[in-house]
């Protein structure tokens, strides 16, 4: 049997980080306006903070941990941006109009 590398898995749990991130900063916003229990964001504050104890458990804050901690960070940016700024609704548009 081959052996994966350990990278392997901390890119894996990166990615991971980079979803629960953005869930994690929309539902703060959302608990913030006091549109969601406490609850749902705890639970993906954990589910983060899990993520990114693994990532650093290992090696530490080398270059491959520095890169998915800052995409992890983006990734929590962006969710507080994409919550806060919600699209504008477009306008219907019918190929055949109703007469």
């Amino acid at each position: 049997m081959r052996h994966v590398p350990i990278q392997v898995f901390r890119v894996a749990l990166g990615m991971l980080g980079f979803l629960f991130a953005f869930s994690l900063a929309r539902y703060g916003v959302r608990l913030r306006r006091a549109q969601q229990p406490l609850t749902k964001a705890l639970t993906w504050f954990l589910r983060t903070a899990v993520t990114v104890t693994a990532i650093l458990w290992t090696r530490g804050p080398d270059a491959v941990g520095v890169v998915l901690m800052s995409l992890i960070a983006l990734s929590f940016a962006g969710g507080i941006y994409t919550e806060l700024h919600p699209r504008k609704p477009t306008p219907e548009v019918h190929l055949f109009p109703r007469e």
